[in-house]
């Protein structure tokens, strides 16, 4: 709840207070695409994300690329030996909803 709220300032914010000051960001991408992004990715977990992003968007805090780290943690990471390699890759294509691209994919629709 507090998430999607958080959400919602995010888009107001892009779409009411965003257009009338000059495009000044010193980071790509921008600090609300990264609150968006860090807030779908991490939850909860991507506020401490959004604000240490705010608290460095100033004239001696840096600039640059700074991407959302991943959320790794939710990775599952199982051994697989040559046998169950040779089974998977008859399976076809696997689909998932925690995965980087997949979590990118959704969030562009």
């Amino acid at each position: 709840m507090l998430v999607k709220f958080l959400l919602l300032v995010i888009k107001f914010y892009q779409k009411a207070i965003s257009p009338l000051a000059p495009a000044r960001c010193r980071f790509y991408p921008t600090c609300s695409v990264y609150g968006i992004h860090a807030l779908k990715w991490h939850g909860v977990r991507g506020i401490p994300l959004v604000i240490r992003r705010i608290f460095r968007c100033q004239p001696w805090g840096g600039s640059g690329v700074d991407f959302v780290p991943l959320p790794l943690a939710r990775y599952r990471y199982v051994h697989c030996d040559d046998t169950a390699l040779v089974r998977f890759a008859n399976m076809g294509v696997y689909k998932d909803r925690t995965s980087y691209l997949a979590v990118r994919n959704q969030m562009m629709k």
